[in-house]
């Protein structure tokens, strides 16, 4: 049985979507994972924009903002909860070319993320996963339905750790499996580049605009794993859990005290006992 409170399909209540939808077949299309509390979605208007952006980059025709304000609104009836926005290429004959730019709508709302256990404050632990993300700069920054690569990333993490890091085919750290990867060394704030792979994330936009407004010297651009091991405080940013500190990568330990990574959880004023299911 789906755990879903509720699953609409163009804005009608379904229970599943059509057999024959691209999204299922080709991974057509792109979503957001998003975070309502007491009704109220938040970051909705950056959220909704970065869906629209994303769409218009693999060539969906982006709907009417209307239309998806319709679709949170429908949601805001949950309190708090997980809201899943997608927008599918429209259409259901067989074959890869597109037979039009139209969008599906699909909104579907979980219930709340648990609790959290303190992640935001005493930090987690993370793995370096195996999988190499594949460079694809048509699809860099997009957050797309193909996440084969992260469902393979999220298989048979040992017990105690929450996150596994992936790296690109240059060796070089790119993000978590459901979250964008800062780092401050000497007072720099780092984030990789998005530029061959990835996802571009809103939160890790937000970060980046607050830091930059705190008067933080913000660089994006690819290192090696050795400038991450290297950095004095570690962190991963996500529209469900805001900023979580990194406490340990395998065998690597950070200091316990994080400055630079208080100072941007207490600007973004995210919630800080919610932890999303191992699904994104």
């Amino acid at each position: 049985m789906s755990e879903a409170l509720a699953i609409l399909w163009n804005g009608e209540p379904v229970s599943a979507i059509p057999a024959l939808s691209r999204g299922l077949h080709y991974g057509d299309g792109v979503f957001r994972t998003l975070l309502q509390q007491r009704g109220t979605v938040i970051a909705a208007e950056l959220q909704l924009a970065k869906l629209l952006a994303d769409a218009a980059a693999i060539g969906i025709a982006p709907p009417p903002i209307a239309q998806l304000q319709a679709d949170l609104a429908a949601a805001s009836r949950f309190g708090d909860a997980t809201v899943k926005l997608l927008l599918v290429r429209a259409g259901e004959r067989r074959g890869y070319r597109p037979q039009t730019d139209a969008a599906d709508r699909l909104l579907v709302v979980h219930p709340s993320p648990a609790a959290a256990g303190g992640r935001a404050i005493d930090g987690i632990r993370a793995i370096r996963s195996p999988v190499t993300l594949a460079a694809q700069p048509l699809l860099a920054g997009i957050k797309h339905l193909n996440r084969l690569e992260q469902v393979l990333a999220s298989r048979g993490w040992p017990e105690g750790i929450d996150e596994a890091l992936l790296g690109d085919d240059r060796g070089q750290p790119v993000c978590a499996t459901r979250a964008n990867l800062f780092w401050v060394r000497d007072g720099v704030l780092h984030t990789p580049a998005l530029d061959r792979c990835g996802v571009a994330g809103v939160t890790r936009a937000r970060v980046l605009a607050l830091a930059a407004a705190a008067g933080i010297d913000c660089r994006i651009g690819s290192q090696p794993w050795s400038a991450l091991l290297a950095a004095d405080e570690a962190f991963l940013s996500g529209s469900l859990i805001g900023i979580w500190p990194l406490r340990a990568i395998d065998g690597h330990c950070y200091e316990a005290q994080r400055p630079v990574t208080q100072h941007l959880q207490s600007l973004l004023a995210h919630p800080t006992d919610l932890v999303p299911s191992n699904t994104r």
